[in-house]
């Protein structure tokens, strides 16, 4: 269950980052790529959540934590002239708001599957 929720993790938060990219106003400067990205990612987080439960938390974190950083990298080197320390805390930003929200999901997971077997 792990190892299933760590390659999603790493492919869904791929796309949520590319996503968020496409959607992204300016593409050249940080910000207004940064907050699309943030809110791709943290809505990908959130579903992740729910469908793997906190369980899995760590695991995904890291592993999406892993793809960000990979697809951040070009993204600071090609597009974006911004110093690499804002870019950094941009990054640390996105990975930092996914893990409550893998954990927000697995509670909303948790309370369901509470309700449906206790109904």
């Amino acid at each position: 269950m792990k190892l299933i929720a760590a390659i999603s993790a790493f492919l869904f938060t791929a796309l949520a980052t590319i996503f968020g990219v496409n959607i992204g106003a300016v593409q050249a400067e940080l910000w207004p790529t940064f907050l699309p990205i943030l809110l791709f990612v943290s809505g990908t987080s959130f579903v992740l959540g729910i469908t793997f439960g906190s369980a899995a938390m760590w695991v995904t974190t890291f592993s999406g934590g892993l793809a960000l950083f990979i697809l951040w990298l070009p993204l600071q080197q090609y597009a974006t002239k911004e110093p690499l320390l804002r870019s950094a805390i941009a990054l640390l930003c996105i990975i930092l708001a996914q893990a409550p929200l893998f954990v927000v999901g697995g509670v909303v997971r948790t309370r369901v599957a509470a309700r449906v077997c206790g109904a």
